[in-house]
């Protein structure tokens, strides 16, 4: 006799019931398994508020670099609201979505005006900063402050989903509030178990355990081995990169300010101040797993976002090495590749630009991007949109520039595509032989020197680096001194005898006014 399925309603409330079981099998996973990843070694509400923020839209490995460069330039809230915009902008070039790096420097000023610098730990507080939504805030408290605050992205909906075979587009809200009220039951579950003893992935310490050490604030702590501890011990993960230990000049700092606690099993404790956070806290394998208590509420939510993005992927998931498969409906009845249902996205439109690099005497035109735009306040060089088939480009510099080129010459072509367009963007190089005006309209004329200090969108930034390439060339071609002769230097002098000396003495007639006058 064939078994009766049971209806969606029933099938969800049955894994509601498991909720616990859910919830010590995705720990103990996460405790196994969890990537080391700079911004889970620390507890510090700021970085991992600027990781969370980096990480949407952004696949993890590009943003490592990005969030180490940044916690060195811009350690604290209070460094980020008194940073020049120029600067902040230069920081995020690269990443895009530039929104996401001015509303930081508003939010980092509203939290110093408002809160006095301290990270707000109420969940109204951090919704009403810009950039902070639901999901964000949710990600700071859970794992800043050990919270049981859900959290909902991508990889989490994928995740969910499957695990309690919801069928519905989660895009509709009547199927987003399901998913939120099942991510809230999960990470409250979390909440009530009691802490786990076993040894912790990424051993951390809150904020508030010790405000200030060795006369710095402490932003979280770092197990450092011992020498005779490193010989014996493998370390903890392979290295993201090259496998390196803990750099010798953050142990010496560290060793120096005399911040070591007592050792655990031969491993120190050593507090991360905001300038050794990005040093130390980023080696992979640096750090040693210790007995510390689990902060349920942090790991269970970081779990969620681990599987989705390892092993519950959107294509060829690894379901064997899924910790929950037998409790996923998705996988008992072989539906995985069809959920999550999301309709199709709408079509990318096709867009085009041209854009012109003129020179005068070492320097180049650029505009900046005003207010309210896609990439506001970023520089660009000269450029127009045009209709996909226009052919007559010299038309369109003698616009721009008020003056007709002598010749065009293309210098390259980029593809790239900002939310559903797919942009294409033409450069010619532009050579005017009556030169141009100085003056250029929401723009100035830069050398190279100074177009690389300045942060462009990522299409134009290609153009700075054709530019710089071509002028690495230039100077290359550029005759070198004689064999034997370090470039730069004078030739020396060889040694003059005395006889010599006065006989060249002699020859000299003296000079006035810019005239030779015989004596």
């Amino acid at each position: 006799m064939q078994r009766k399925r049971k209806s969606k309603g029933e099938r969800r409330e049955l894994s509601a019931a498991k909720t616990g079981a859910l919830v010590r099998l995705l720990l103990a996973w996460f405790r196994q398994s969890a990537r080391s990843l700079p911004w889970r070694r620390t507890r510090d509400p700021y970085a991992i508020w600027i990781s969370e923020i980096m990480l949407q839209q952004t696949q993890v490995k590009t943003v490592i670099p990005y969030w180490r460069r940044w916690m060195r330039e811009l350690p604290t809230v209070q460094s980020l609201a008194g940073a020049r915009r120029e600067k902040v902008l230069k920081l995020w070039e690269g990443l895009g979505y530039y929104t996401r790096a001015n509303n930081l420097q508003r939010a980092a000023r509203m939290i110093v005006d408002r809160h006095g610098g301290r990270f707000p730990e109420k969940y109204d507080d951090l919704v009403a900063l810009p950039g902070i939504g639901r999901y964000t805030a949710g990600a700071v408290l859970s794992i800043a402050f050990n919270q049981p605050a859900p959290v909902l992205d991508g990889n989490v909906i994928r995740v969910l989903t499957r695990l309690f075979g919801i069928a519905e587009n989660p895009r509709e809200k009547k199927t987003g509030a399901t998913l939120w009220g099942l991510a809230e039951t999960l990470v409250r579950q979390a909440a009530t178990l009691s802490p786990s003893q076993e040894p912790s992935p990424h051993p951390t310490l809150s904020p508030s355990d010790g405000e200030r050490v060795a006369g710095g604030r402490v932003r979280g702590w770092f197990l450092v081995p011992t020498r005779a501890q490193k010989r014996k011990e493998a370390f903890h993960e392979p290295a993201i990169g090259a496998r390196t230990a803990m750099s010798a000049r953050i142990k010496s700092e560290a060793l120096a300010d005399k911040a070591v606690r007592a050792p655990v099993r031969r491993w120190f404790m050593v507090p991360m101040r905001d300038s050794e956070i990005v040093e130390a806290a980023h080696e992979p394998g640096g750090a040693k797993p210790c007995r510390t208590v689990e902060p349920t509420c942090s790991h269970l939510n970081q779990a969620l976002m681990e599987l989705g993005a390892t092993i519950c992927t959107p294509r060829q998931p690894e379901c064997s090495l899924c910790p929950v498969r037998k409790h996923c409906i998705a996988f008992r009845e072989n539906r995985v590749a069809e959920l999550p249902n999301l309709n199709r996205q709408a079509a990318l439109t096709e867009r085009r630009f041209v854009a012109f690099v003129a020179e005068s005497r070492g320097r180049f035109p650029v505009r900046r991007r005003p207010a309210g735009v896609v990439n506001a306040h970023l520089w660009e060089f000269p450029n127009v949109e045009v209709s996909l088939d226009h052919r007559n480009i010299r038309q369109l510099a003698e616009r721009l520039f008020g003056a007709r080129p002598r010749s065009l010459k293309p210098l390259l072509r980029v593809r790239h595509s900002i939310t559903r367009y797919r942009i294409t963007l033409e450069v010619f190089r532009a050579d005017f032989s009556d030169g141009l005006s100085r003056t250029i309209q929401a723009g100035r004329w830069c050398s190279l020197n100074q177009l690389r200090s300045r942060a462009f969108p990522s299409a134009h930034g290609k153009i700075l680096k054709n530019l710089a390439a071509e002028a690495e060339r230039t100077s290359s071609d550029k005759p070198r001194p004689p064999t034997g002769q370090p470039h730069g230097l004078r030739p020396a002098r060889l040694p003059v005898s005395p006889v010599d000396s006065a006989i060249a003495i002699g020859k000299e007639r003296p000079r006035r006014c810019g005239r030779i006058v015989p004596r």
